[in-house]
């Protein structure tokens, strides 16, 4: 059943109309974290999920969000524990399902706290990117722009030390997303946790096959979730520099970008 689609930008999830009557039940087989790297398409899924009613999966564990919504909440941002089961709380859907999104260094800097209350009371869907050419280029260009969202908004200071292009960075970029990729995979192989897989080629290509999916490994049957009307393609920046960036995608690619180290 398709219902209306509402495209919000990532800090408009921080606002008390997604904030939820406390849940009848807290079901743990429904929780689940996206792991994740940076531009890995994972806003797209987040948005597609509160969308089809599958909790209110956003970027909780980036101060950029638990900041505010601790404030709101009158918790110290400092106790990670506290601020899961607050989470838990306010943004669990009517169905029993809560989510998150997490990229690797946001679980680096709360480890001991979240390796209990995300790794340990949740399930896991490992959202990665086959075009690691692309990926390294969108996040060389957020860097150097600060946009990182479909709003053009600036999110972050922009990188002056940073030419459009800077093969040096570009190069870094793509070591920070095999690292991090290949920590989640470690991870999860020494925690003996087998993720659901979600390639971002395949959310693009069937976005409501892709929810379907996921409703499914939760174990919601169809009348617990809506089919979200699928996003057409977006771009996080302007047409002048989208241009560019589909130029600096084939020429990076060309150099022989995108294998593992």
């Amino acid at each position: 059943m398709a219902t209306s689609y509402e495209k919000m930008p990532e800090q408009a999830l921080d606002d008390t109309r997604f904030d939820q009557p406390a849940p009848a039940r807290r079901d743990a087989s429904r929780a689940y974290a996206i792991c994740t790297t940076p531009r890995s398409g994972s806003w797209l899924l987040c948005r597609q999920l509160v969308n089809a009613g599958l909790g209110v999966p956003s970027e909780y564990f980036n101060v950029t969000h638990s900041m505010p919504l601790c404030a709101r909440w009158g918790l110290d941002p400092r106790d990670t524990r506290a601020y899961a089961v607050e989470l838990r709380r306010r943004r669990t859907t009517a169905n029993g399902v809560w989510g998150t999104k997490l990229l690797w260094t946001q679980y680096a800097e709360r480890r001991s706290a979240l390796k209990i209350v995300v790794m340990r009371e949740c399930r896991h869907i490992l959202l990665y990117r086959d075009d690691i050419a692309s990926q390294a280029v969108s996040l060389h260009l957020s860097y150097l722009t600060g946009m990182w969202d479909f709003d053009g908004t600036i999110f972050t200071v922009p990188r002056t030390d940073l030419s459009f292009g800077d093969e040096a960075h570009l190069r870094e970029c793509e070591q920070t997303i095999h690292a991090q990729n290949r920590a989640w995979h470690e991870l999860f192989a020494a925690m003996h946790i087998a993720p659901l897989t979600v390639r971002y080629e395949d959310l693009v290509a069937d976005q409501s096959g892709t929810v379907a999916r996921i409703a499914e490994w939760l174990g919601l049957d169809a009348g617990e979730f809506h089919v979200p009307t699928p996003e057409p393609r977006e771009t996080s920046f302007p047409p002048e520099i989208e241009a560019r960036r589909r130029e600096l995608v084939v020429a990076w690619r060309a150099r022989g970008a995108s294998a593992p180290p």
